[in-house]
Parts: structure tokens; sequence; C-alpha cells
């Protein structure tokens, strides 16, 4: 019925068909709704005049595998995958896909509106590398790059979709171009995929450099009045530099996109992650505004939809002849003229004896018998030769998909780890021969595996030597000496040499890595000894931490331990020069002060009046006095002073004579030691 959707409204009981959100040259993009998660979803459906051709659906199935096996946050992903059976109007099966809703706007339509700047282009396209990166290292090329393809969300995030004529990297041979044609957006399509050949990740970041292109001056590098047009544009023609369509945008973005649109792919950039970092350097360069991209009429009204064309058979002797009306070249064949073909024919052929001609014929016959023996020669040689194959391009995929691609080219893979500072551990370094080179099946081709950054250890007998053999021994190690150096101090080492590395003598770093110099200062910092005992500071100045000298000063202190260290000459913590010496100020007990002796006067004599024994009224009981009890006890006391203090002192003396000899004693095995 006509105007009927011939999509259903419910799909496997389970997604909800909504309205029509995209439309492709092969199929339709509905919103729709997972019941089963209760998530927005869309919903790709195949054009039901395409539903009958088996292409087709074994082209939807290898788009559901091929997303399936990305997961990147780049991609949108793929859910679920079926088909709607033929209960519709057209009465074909029409498979479609479920795949992740992402709201936003293909970047098709933000080149038409005028919205685009050329700095948001270079962060457009840094996103759309990102992702090339990650499917070109699963062994996926997208070999459908365009605008169209590429969506921008509201948050400026890009997400690349459509990997319907996407195939592993062992499958990208010329069986690709089926029944002599080529899938592809003509406006993108890499020379290689124009000419019907094999195709590899440089071909994406061909496709990739055209968006980038038609970001910054708002119309492809090649347009035309036909898709067959601008397919023998990209295999014949030079694209115009950037700056010839706006000068502003400088000859640093001429370089980079001729560079990225060569036409011999070994000339190109070699993987999207070279080809990112070449395009974040770039950024600083691209301005920031050029009142954002305006496309041409003749790009607005163009075809961008993917569909089949016929290879464009152009020889690479011919890329710079002029286009025919069908958009190949063709080589001038040069023309011989002899002056004598002023005459009329007639006259020439009426004047040509019969034996001449007779002899011209029989030379032709001897010229082409000869041909015709070597060209049979040459067709057996070929025939019963090795059959010659070309290395395949598999630098930046994983190990395991790079020598599942030679093994398919019919050769043999070699692993050799190489260390590689920017290519990660496990992917691929690239092939020796190189890629393209023409080898025997069954010939070898080594595998250069990344095994990281490489590593170097750090030496560690580089202590005590100059600042300049140091220098000359990290150079030849691998590694980077610092510019600047810093001082510590030491005990031992001399001024200006070396003390330590940063990072330590050991240690395994990258190869490349910046060492930092520490040198000595010809400093020694000054421990602390003060509250030690005499011998223990001298023992602590003594060490290997220090190596000073001490000397001993004594001063009598009441109150402190004999032989207790109450000073050091130079505060702890302060730095003197090595082999210095450290007064250090020890207590002693002070001398005893002499106590005196008291001395007794005699009693005078009592008078007769005093000796008279008093009357029996005048005499008073007291109690008797403890005083004189007392007084002898005292003086008994003062009298054993002066012999206690002389023992003391005796005492102290003593103590201080054996400190002394242990210091000397400990001083002795300190220079025994050194």
């Amino acid at each position: 019925m006509p105007g009927r959707n011939p999509v259903p409204s419910l799909i496997n009981d389970r997604y909800e068909v909504g309205e029509t959100i995209g439309r492709g040259g092969m199929a339709t993009v509905h919103l729709g709704r997972d019941r089963r998660l209760g998530r927005r979803v869309a919903i790709k459906v195949l054009r039901p005049e395409l539903a009958r051709d088996d292409t087709f659906h074994e082209r939807f199935k290898r788009e559901a595998q091929s997303v399936a096996a990305l997961n990147h946050h780049s991609i949108v992903s793929v859910y679920d995958t079926g088909e709607i059976l033929a209960g519709t109007d057209e009465g074909v099966d029409r498979p479609f896909i479920v795949m992740e809703y992402v709201p936003g706007r293909t970047l098709r339509e933000l080149i038409h509106e005028n919205t685009v700047t050329p700095r948001e282009a270079v962060d457009i396209t840094l996103g759309i590398l990102d992702a090339l990166e990650y499917s070109h290292r699963a062994g996926i090329v997208h070999r459908d790059i365009k605008p169209a393809n590429v969506i921008v969300t509201p948050e400026r995030q890009i997400k690349v979709m459509d990997f319907g004529i996407a195939r592993a990297v062992e499958d990208t041979s010329p069986a690709l171009t089926q029944a002599q044609a080529v899938l592809g957006t003509a406006q993108y399509l890499s020379p290689e995929q124009a000419r019907g050949e094999s195709v590899d990740a440089r071909s994406d970041l061909y496709s990739a450099a055209c968006v980038l292109f038609e970001l910054l001056t708002g119309r492809a590098p090649f347009v035309g009045g036909s898709s067959v047009d601008i397919a023998a544009q990209h295999v014949r023609d030079r694209p115009p530099a950037p700056s010839e369509l706006d000068p502003r945008l400088g000859g640093r973005v001429d370089d980079f996109l001729a560079k990225a649109l060569a036409k011999d792919r070994s000339a190109r950039f070699q993987d999207a992650g070279q080809m990112r970092r070449a395009l974040r350097e770039l950024r600083p360069a691209v301005p920031g505004d050029l009142d954002a991209t305006q496309p041409l009429d003749a790009v607005r009204a163009r075809d961008e939809d993917t569909k089949t064309l016929p290879p464009v058979p152009v020889p690479a002797a011919a890329v710079s002849g002029p286009p025919t009306a069908e958009g190949t070249a063709v080589a001038a064949a040069p023309v011989a003229v002899d002056a004598r073909d002023s005459g009329s024919a007639p006259a020439r052929r009426r004047r040509r004896s019969p034996l001449r001609s007779a002899l011209l014929g029989l030379l032709v016959l001897a010229v082409l018998a000869v041909l015709g023996v070597v060209a049979l020669q040459w067709f057996q040689d070929q025939r019963s030769g090795p059959a010659l194959v070309a290395v395949p391009y598999v630098a930046g995929m994983d190990a395991s998909v790079a020598e599942t691609v030679l093994r398919n080219a019919e050769l043999v893979p070699q692993r050799e780890e190489v260390f590689d500072d920017e290519v990660p551990e496990g992917d691929v370094v690239g092939t020796d021969p190189a890629a393209d080179t023409q080898l025997e099946e069954g010939s070898t081709v080594v595998l250069g595996v990344s095994r990281g950054p490489s590593e170097v250890e750090v030496p560690d007998d580089l202590v005590g030597r100059s600042e300049e053999d140091v220098r000359e021994a990290l150079e030849s190690a691998g590694l980077a000496p610092a510019e600047a150096t810093r001082s510590v101090n030491s005990s031992w080492v001399p001024q200006g040499m070396l003390v330590a590395t940063d990072p330590a003598g050991g240690t395994t770093v990258r190869s490349g890595s910046e060492v930092q110099l520490v040198l000595s200062s010809g400093q020694v910092t000054v421990p602390q000894v003060v509250g030690l005992s005499r011998q223990e500071a001298v023992a602590v100045l003594g060490a290997d931490a220090a190596r000073l000298s001490a000397e001993v000063v004594t001063t009598p202190r009441a109150g402190v331990r004999a032989g207790q260290v109450l000073g050091q000459s130079v505060d702890a913590g302060q730095s003197v020069p090595q082999g210095s010496t450290i007064t250090l100020t020890v207590a002693v007990a002070p001398e005893p002060q002499p106590v005196p002796v008291p001395t007794s006067s005699p009693a005078p004599s009592p008078s007769p009046e005093e000796t008279a024994e008093p009357e029996e009224d005048d005499v008073e009981t007291e109690e008797p006095s403890e005083e004189p009890a007392e007084d002898a006890q005292a003086g008994d006391d003062e009298e054993d002073r002066p012999e206690a203090a002389e023992q003391a002192d005796e005492r102290d003396r003593e103590a201080a004579e054996q400190a002394d000899e242990r210091d000397r004693e400990a001083a002795e095995r300190a220079r025994d030691d050194e």
C-alpha cells in the first residue's frame, strides 16, 4: 500500500519503532525503545529495494560483527541484530541493527549549516582519528569515513558509526570490488579504493583528511558533476592547497593536508596515532575562527550516499593525463610524421616496387615471429616461476592480528621484539621487508613487535667521580643528565664530586630519562651532642656520618653529672668544612668549699653568791631541756662534715680521671679506624 511504513511498530516483541531520524543510500534509521531494558535505541533497517540482494544482507551482518568487536567511547555501539520477516507489502525479509542512540547531529548537517570553526574542525578530526586508531588496532578498516557517518553530541563528543562496508584487515583484498564495482562515497574515496585495489588503515586516514579539508575550507578536495568524475580526480589530480581557498589557513595547514592526501599511501601518515600527534601539533597554528565553514553551492547539491561505483581504470603512468568525459585519464600516443606523406597515396603506391613490398612483408613476419617466441617464453616463465605477493601493511595492529594478516597473504610471520617509545607494547612497529614489497609466497616476514619504551639501568658506580665523568657515563648509558645540579653535605666525598643520582644508581628507568646529579658541597652537618657523655659525644663526632674531631674543655658545674657535655662550639645542624674540630664543654665536679670549725671560750668562775645554795623559797622547778643535747649533736655533725667533703671530692676526681682515660682510649680507637 503506497505511503505505508514497511517497518512494523514492534520488532521481535521487544523494540518499539518510532520516527525516522536518518536516511542513507542503503538504510533508514528509526528512533526506538528497548522494552526489556527500558532504554532508547536507534534501529537501522535495510531499504526494501536492496533487501532482495544477498550482498547487502551480508553487509548488514558484517557491520554488526565488526562493531560488536569494538568497545570505544568514540564508536557507536551495536546492541542487537536480526531480520524483519516477510510480512510487509514488499514481501521480503529485511535485516535490522539495533544500535546505541546518540543524541546530536551529523557532521554533514553542521557543515551545511556553517557552524564549525577551524579550531573545532581540528578537534572533531582528532576524535575521528581516536576511533580509527582503536578500530585499526582491532584489525577493522572502516572504508567509508565521511561527515554523514560522524555524530557530534551536544557536549561536542565525537561518535563514528556505519561500519557497513568495513572489513577485517586480512580481508581488504581487491575482492571488495564485487562485480568490478567499488563501494564507498566518491568525495572521500582513497585513490587505491577508487581504483578497486586492496585497502588498509591508510585508506581510512585519507578519507579522514578529506573530511578535515572540507571542515576547514567548506568544500571537499574534489568536486565534479558525477561520482565517477570525482573518483577519477582522487586518482589523477592534485587537490588544491587549503590556503588557495582561504589564505588565512597558512602554510602549515597546506603541508599537513598535502601529506595526508598523498596519492602514494606510503607517503601519507602511516597510522592514526601518528596522524593524530601531528594534528595536535598543528592545532595552535589553526585560526580560532574564520567565520566558520561555508560550503559551496555545488557541494550542497552533491550526492553523499554510499554507493556502488565502477573502478577507475587509470594507470599510474597516466595520472597526469587530461580527463575524459567519463573521468578517466588517457595518455597521449606519440605520432610519427614522415615528410614523404605530403604526396598523394596513389602516387606513393605506384612508386613502391613489388620486390620492396615482398621484402618488407617478410621482415614484418620475422619480427612478429620473434616477438611471439619471446612472449611465449615469458608466459611460460611466469607460469613456472614462483607467485609473488605484496607484504601487507600491518603497522599499529595488535601482533596476533598482524600475524593472521601475513598468513592470509601466504607469508610466514616471524616475531621480533623491539623497543619503541611511541608504539604501545604488543602492537606492531613495522615489518622487514617493508609493506608493499613483492615477495615469493611462503617467504618469511619479520614482524617487529613493540616492547614499549626501552629501559636502561642508571649506573651505580658513579659516586665520588667528577661531574664531567658522570655526565659522560650517563650519556653513554642512554640517559640525559640534567643541566642543573644540586649540592648536599657529605662527610667524605670531596667538594664538587658526585654524592648520588636521582633516580638512584641501579634503578631501571625509561631510555632517555633525565637524571639529576647530586654533588658534594665539601661541608659536613654538625650533629647534636649536648647532653651526651664525653665519650659518647666524641664517638658521634668521629663516626662516618660526620668525621669531625673533638676538643674537650672542662668546667665545674654543680648539680650536673660529671663528664656530661654542656655545650658545643658549633650548633647542631650548622655546616662546617670536612674534618673540622668541634670544641666540647664538659662538666666536672666543683672543688669542695672549706667548713669553718667553731672555737669554745672558757666559762667564767661562779661567784660566792652564785655558789651559795638558794633558799628553799627561791628554788623553781623546770622541765629538762633538750637544747644541750641538740647542740651536742650539731657539734658532732660539724666535726664530721670536713671528712665527708674530702671523701666526695676524692670520688669526683677519680671519676674525672676515669672519664679522661676513656676519652683518650676512644680517640685512639677512632684514629686507628681512620
